[in-house]
């Protein structure tokens, strides 16, 4: 795997680290953990618009949109709950747990989703040192969650 690769997923994960407490911090403004989607949304709609647009997305583009099948757009409600779910849980059971959990279920989620190659993902053999690796992330979670 290709460095810039792995800084790039790296720096993606630091960026989950800073935005999910913004949105923690902009439901405690508003009072409302889903009202803090609203502005999330509207702000991630335009950039996303903006970043489409200047890396080519023409017409046709936009026209492909409604091909999509309606099982794939569930992703939007999912971030929306997700979103909701972290500004609700984070001041409940603190930053860190929530995210060694977090992470822990992506790597579970991810080993499953790849080990029958879901959603156009190549499917992946699961080996002794992913499993290993699986029951040291649930080790983790223990350690973390329940100190």
């Amino acid at each position: 795997m290709a460095v810039p690769m792995i800084l790039m997923a790296l720096a993606m994960g630091a960026i989950i680290s800073i935005y999910l407490p913004m949105i923690t911090q902009t439901a405690k403004i508003l009072g409302s953990g889903p009202m803090a989607n609203v502005p999330f949304f509207a702000v991630a709609f335009v950039t996303s618009l903006v970043i489409a647009l200047a890396s080519g997305a023409r017409g046709e583009t936009f026209q492909k949109i409604g091909a999509i099948p309606p099982i794939l757009l569930t992703a939007g409600a999912m971030s929306a709950a997700m979103i909701i779910g972290s500004s609700y849980l984070i001041p409940k059971i603190g930053i860190g747990t929530f995210f060694v959990l977090l992470v822990s279920g992506q790597v579970l989620a991810g080993m499953i989703l790849g080990y029958f190659g879901l959603f156009g993902v190549p499917a992946t053999a699961l080996t002794l040192g992913k499993l290993l690796g699986a029951a040291m992330v649930i080790g983790g979670v223990w350690l973390v969650t329940f100190r």
